[in-house]
């Protein structure tokens, strides 16, 4: 997208974005991370994700992955969930909050011209 000239200028900058964003790369599969700006993560994943948030910088984001987003549920390392629902269906998919056992409160919401909503979610933990 980011040499593709028929590409809208959101599409362009989306891909930059994610070509130039620090990338985490969890598996238990690949050998490499070959993709730009990327590092993987082998093993432990929740100390190693656990180890990230404490470090300084930007959000940590989970794109598309409802497996990685499931396993990180269980032990309490997400603090809010963002959510794009579309006007439309896709085949079958994962649940969204499969073995999910915290509170959501509504932080914002945003309708878009498409139809699509843009939900933001923060997670109450239950001690």
């Amino acid at each position: 997208m980011m040499n593709n000239p028929e590409a809208s200028e959101h599409e362009q900058n989306h891909a930059n974005w994610i070509h130039n964003v620090q990338k985490v790369i969890c598996s238990t599969t690949l050998q490499s991370a070959d993709w730009h700006n990327s590092t993987l993560l082998k093993g432990d994943i929740i100390t190693k994700i656990n180890e990230l948030k404490q470090q300084d910088g930007e959000d940590i984001v989970i794109l598309g992955s409802p497996r990685l987003a499931h396993y990180l549920m269980a032990p309490q390392l997400i603090d809010s969930i963002k959510l794009t629902v579309s006007p439309f269906v896709v085949g079958s998919v994962l649940p969204v909050f499969k073995n999910f056992s915290q509170s959501l409160k509504l932080m914002s919401s945003e309708t878009f011209s498409t139809g699509a909503l843009s939900l933001h979610y923060g997670i109450i933990n239950k001690a």
